[in-house]
């Protein structure tokens, strides 16, 4: 019996960018699991392809100091954004975070 495989290393960082872009997760299942049996892997199960991508899909993503400092150098952020980052105060969506609590994940 052979079981679906856990996601790591280049599949996962693959997966990962595919998450990224606001593709159906049916349709990256399909392509993750090609490229798995591309690589000679198991197919991951498409519950936990699921899963990862709305792992990654729900993080808050905290943008850098070097990403920070060109905003504010092109002004395309105040600079009190750097006070945020600094003390740990980085304003997030009203509902950041929920969206997995109601589905059981957090």
């Amino acid at each position: 019996m052979v079981f679906a495989a856990d996601v790591e290393g280049r599949l996962r960082s693959e997966l990962e960018r595919l998450a990224r872009d606001k593709r159906p997760i049916a349709e990256i299942n399909r392509e993750i699991g090609a490229r798995a049996e591309a690589l000679g892997l198991t197919r991951p199960s498409y519950a936990r392809v699921r899963q990862i991508v709305l792992e990654i899909r729900d993080r808050v993503e905290i943008p850098s100091w070097g990403e920070l400092l060109v905003d504010v150098d092109l002004r395309l952020r105040s600079p009190m954004v750097l006070l945020d980052k600094l003390g740990g105060t980085w304003e997030m969506d009203e509902d950041a975070g929920l969206k997995g609590r109601l589905r059981g994940n957090g």
